[in-house]
């Protein structure tokens, strides 16, 4: 929980009144040995303290005991002074006894002195009001309410401390520079020998923001991911045996084999099941020396489904060079995901259990056609597609949300690079796509979000959040 923060107001204040005095059970349903109702507003220590017995002294970012007027019963309050609370108001919480009829004759007393039911997200949405977080985090809040796994649970930590903000912040304060010495060359436009920027300088400024926006798409995980079956992939070369392997894992030919390189042309995917857990395999196209059209759109489709996946398994054939590994670990270099290396057709390599060279990835030989390792393999998969991905320190989780306005902005660089690299300039027009990149870079963060999504997102909070 953030309790205090040194960041501005938003600007773009809606007009949700914040001026009342709010209440909710913010403890879950149910008994339990305490209970928490919680109040923001102006008047949330008068309405507090109104129903308990007299407290010698108000202090707030302490415990205080007091006792409920009636029934008689001993509880805590802790009081905190605005700014320095979670919705940057005054807050009055009352830790009590958590019975269900306790709690709820306590808030009808709240209630008949002055104080409204809260809505569904409204102590989140006015900590966002009063530029306590940002959408992002108010996001993470929601996110780490719903959590099922402990995936979802860091992942909704790091937008829930900002990880996505500060992303966010540090790519438009790079835009907003940029946007300034734009618009500046344009209101000069008329004095000689004015330059704010050179062009070569300008797109590579660009560059580096487009390039860091298509790298966090790259190692971003979908929150939806997070909740769906983890995803393997199978990549490798034509002809080395990846459909087989398919079809030998799920125990059925989902897969059409032919020695024939490049038979398999689209993603197939098959779900393997084992205990509680499961996962989905699919068998991604072989990789295409050869760049005709239909290996053009294959790469494609390939990368795609790259870009889903939890773990990646890169399949080579005994008799492939250390060249061939390296040419595969170097189409998923950007791709932060668990990779694991499987030698198939073990059969043909007399029982040769030496590592793959120069090789520090987990890895396994394995034979589609005997059946030698497969089990061992199996196991190997369901581990590693449940564990934590190896770099969850600097992986941010994105949700649609977040990857349609990234998305946008990354559009509206693409078009501004693409009149900077026409033979006519027009200032004019490169201005309005960094404006338009900035705006949706904004949007992110919710500094400039419109009233039906603010209102879409805090309506799926829980009330009391």
């Amino acid at each position: 929980m953030i309790l205090y923060s040194d960041r501005p107001p938003s600007t773009k204040i809606r007009d949700m009144q914040t001026d009342d005095t709010i209440v909710a059970i913010s403890s879950p349903g149910g008994s339990a040995l305490r209970g928490i109702i919680r109040l923001s507003g102006p008047r949330s220590w008068a309405i507090a303290t109104h129903i308990l017995r007299p407290v010698a002294e108000l202090r707030p970012f302490c415990w205080l005991d007091a006792w409920l007027d009636e029934p008689a019963l001993p509880v805590g309050l802790m009081l905190f002074q605005a700014p320095r609370s979670f919705t940057g108001q005054a807050i009055a919480e009352l830790h009590i006894p958590g019975s269900p009829a306790l709690l709820a004759m306590t808030m009808d007393k709240l209630l008949d002195n002055g104080a409204r039911q809260a809505e569904g997200g409204e102590f989140s949405a006015r900590a966002f009001l009063h530029g306590k977080l940002d959408l992002t985090e108010a996001e993470g809040i929601a996110a780490t309410i719903s959590a099922r796994s402990d995936h979802q649970l860091r992942a909704a930590a790091s937008l829930r401390h900002g990880s996505l903000h500060r992303w966010v912040q540090q790519q438009a304060d790079q835009l907003a520079d940029i946007l300034a010495l734009v618009e500046a060359g344009i209101d000069f436009s008329d004095e000689p020998g004015v330059n704010f920027i050179a062009l070569d300088q300008l797109r590579q400024r660009l560059d580096e923001v487009s390039r860091a926006m298509q790298s966090l798409e790259a190692r971003a995980v979908s929150w939806e991911a997070l909740a769906a079956v983890p995803t393997v992939v199978l990549l490798g070369r034509p002809n080395v045996g990846k459909s087989s392997l398919l079809n030998a894992l799920s125990g059925q030919q989902r897969a059409i084999v032919s020695p024939v390189a490049g038979t398999t042309r689209d993603a197939l995917s098959v779900e393997l099941s084992q205990a509680s857990r499961s996962i989905r395999l699919i068998d991604a196209a072989g990789v295409e020396t050869d760049l005709t059209p239909m290996a053009e759109l294959m790469n494609d489709s390939r990368r795609q489904t790259l870009l889903r996946a939890d773990v990646i398994l890169l399949v080579v054939d005994p008799a492939d060079t250390d060249g061939s590994l390296k040419a595969l670990l170097k189409e998923v270099q950007d791709i932060h995901v668990w990779k694991i290396v499987v030698r198939n057709k073990s059969e043909l390599i007399g029982g040769l259990r030496s590592a793959p060279p120069t090789i520090s990835l987990p890895w396994i030989n394995v034979s589609a056609k005997t059946g030698d390792s497969l089990p061992a393999l199996r196991a190997l998969l369901f581990e590693y597609a449940h564990r934590q991905p190896p770099v969850a320190e600097d992986c941010l989780t994105l949700n649609s949300r977040h990857q349609m306005l990234l998305r946008q902005a990354r559009a509206a660089l693409q078009r501004a690079g693409e009149i900077l690299a026409s033979s006519a300039q027009f200032p004019e027009l490169l201005a309005a796509d960094l404006r338009g990149a900035l705006d949706d870079l904004g949007a992110i963060s919710g500094t400039i979000s419109s009233d039906d999504v603010l209102g879409r997102i805090f309506s799926s909070f829980c009330i009391g959040k």
